[in-house]
Order: structure tokens, then C-alpha cells, then sequence
């Protein structure tokens, strides 16, 4: 029974020494140890919007035009052209001398208008196109009616023959000499016409 209690002192002892130094190695081994490295930040969560706050959304303008290629330089000779419709002539180019087109009206009534009209078809810097015209349409400007002309236009037509019989031999072109003669068939029918 002595030996029994002897025993359990000895081994209260012991384990009050076996505390003691368990707790010195873990106060030596807490002061050696390194501070703990600090973890890293977690990431911050922002929490979207609650749904009754107004979101701006940035939309692309509508064109209020629309860009056109330019032209090349490269073109074909028809694209050139003036497209018309089947049956109808292309429409002519201003004149470049609108007084000698005034003055047509008056070829045979008037000597200054005449005497105009005399210097634009033989001037060679306006177009044959523009000459031409101004010749052949000596039937048309100036008459009551080129369809029906009446026989008040009958002093008109007879002046405007003479003066074609003058002018045609000494036209400056090939162009000028055919819308004579053209001009002159056309004012003859109507001579014959109305002389019936």
C-alpha cells in the first residue's frame, strides 16, 4: 500500500517536471519561429446595381447619309453617255451664243439680226452641232406655224430662200453646206405649198 502511494507521488511529480518542460520548449520554439506571413487580400466584390437605378447604355449615332465611292478614272465611253429613253433624242447642250438663236427669228426680216446670224454660222469656234442648227432651223423660228405656215409667213419664206441661194456657195464646211440645202428643200415645200 506504501509502495502503491509512493509510486502515485513519484509519478505526480513527474508529470508537474513533464508539464514544466513541454511549456519552456513551447515558448522556446514560439520565439524562434517567424511571424506569420501576412495572406494575400482577397478580391473585393462589388455588387452590381439594384435594378430600379437607371443604366446608361452608349449607342452608335445613326448615319444620316450615306457615302458615295468616288468616280475612277477609268471610265468607258459609254458610261460617257446620257442614257434616253428608246424613241427620244438626247437633249442638246445650251448654246454658247444664245443671240445669234434671238437673232434666227428675225434672218430675213431684220438686216442687223441677219447680219448676227451671218457672223455665228461662219464662226468656227461654235460647234458644228450649234451651226448646223442655227442654219436648218430657218423652216421653224420666225414662222406663225413651221407645221401649217400661213401666207402672211410667205414674204418671210421667200427672203429666207434668197438669202440661203447667196450664203450656200460660200459656206466655211462640209456642215454648214448640208444644213443649207436642208433648210432650203423644207422652206421650198412650203413655198410650193402654199402657192397651190
Amino acid at each position: 500500500m506504501f509502495v502503491v502511494l509512493l509510486a502515485a507521488l513519484l509519478g505526480i511529480v513527474f508529470m508537474k517536471h513533464r508539464v514544466a518542460s513541454v511549456k519552456v520548449v513551447t515558448t522556446t520554439v514560439a520565439q524562434n519561429t517567424p511571424p506569420p506571413t501576412p495572406s494575400m487580400p482577397q478580391p473585393i466584390t462589388i455588387e452590381p446595381p439594384p435594378s430600379d437605378e437607371i443604366s446608361v447604355t452608349a449607342t452608335a449615332p445613326t448615319p444620316t447619309h450615306t457615302l458615295v465611292k468616288p468616280p475612277t478614272a477609268e471610265k468607258s465611253s459609254n458610261e460617257n453617255k446620257i442614257a434616253t429613253p428608246a424613241g427620244q433624242s438626247r437633249p442638246k447642250d445650251p448654246p454658247l451664243d444664245p443671240g445669234a438663236r434671238a437673232a434666227l427669228s428675225l434672218v430675213g426680216a431684220d438686216s442687223d439680226a441677219e447680219d448676227y446670224w451671218v457672223g455665228a454660222i461662219n464662226d468656227p469656234t461654235l460647234p458644228a452641232e450649234e451651226r448646223k442648227d442655227l442654219i436648218e432651223d430657218l423652216n421653224e423660228d420666225g414662222l406663225s406655224n413651221p407645221d401649217n405656215p400661213g401666207m402672211n409667213d410667205l414674204p418671210l419664206i421667200v427672203s429666207r430662200l434668197q438669202l440661203i441661194e447667196e450664203l450656200m456657195p460660200f459656206a466655211m464646211d462640209e456642215v454648214n453646206h448640208d444644213a443649207f440645202r436642208e433648210a432650203y428643200k423644207d422652206l421650198s415645200k412650203m413655198y410650193a405649198d402654199l402657192n397651190h
